[in-house]
């Protein structure tokens, strides 16, 4: 069902929920009462998906692809998809894919934009940040891309690849530890 549709069956039956309590408080009557609690079951698959962050796992899902890119000396990562694929109009929550997907991609030897047109956004450092949870998962920041495509000669709905240095990939994953030397116990063995 389109989402037209579905907004229209979703604003009639909520209408109707309304006037089916409004004539069971009117006439005192719980014939109306039941037939509006019975209403929420039609109502509650009608409602829009809320999911405010979006996985993209290139193994369960073939709209999404990744790819080693060497553009100008630089390696970077890009991860295609399918148009659409972004709901760019709702873009506030973050897209998140696993790091350990693209240590396995090969490195494709073409620039980007050959032989076919694609709309590229370039994934900056602080678009990037770690899954709070999930340990291995990278998310990029969909509100903040949202807003640059906007200065753009095209729309945010023609992007189909995000470019991301694998530089700055690697310094939200792996962040540095602390140098501290080593430990004084270090090489010594126990006695007993």
């Amino acid at each position: 069902m389109k989402w037209k549709s579905k907004a229209l069956w979703l604003s009639l039956s909520i209408i109707v929920f309304i006037t089916l309590l409004g004539l069971a408080v009117y006439f005192e009557s719980a014939v109306y009462l039941y037939a509006a609690s019975a209403l929420p079951v039609v109502i509650v698959p009608l409602l829009p998906d809320m999911a405010k962050h979006r996985y993209a796992d290139a193994a369960k899902n073939k709209n999404v692809r990744f790819a080693k890119l060497t553009i100008g000396g630089d390696p970077m990562l890009a991860i295609s998809f399918s148009p659409g694929y972004i709901r760019w109009k709702r873009a506030t929550g973050k897209l998140y894919f696993q790091w350990s997907q693209i240590s396995g991609n090969p490195e494709l030897d073409e620039t980007p934009g050959q032989g076919h047109k694609e709309a590229s956004l370039t994934v900056l450092p602080f678009d990037l940040s770690v899954h709070p949870r999930k340990q291995g998962w990278v998310g990029i920041d969909l509100g903040q891309l949202a807003q640059r495509a906007g200065t753009l000669p095209y729309t945010a709905g023609e992007v189909t690849r995000l470019l991301i240095r694998m530089s700055d990939l690697e310094a939200v994953v792996m962040p540095v530890a602390p140098q501290t030397g080593l430990p004084s116990g270090t090489g010594k063995q126990l006695q007993v």
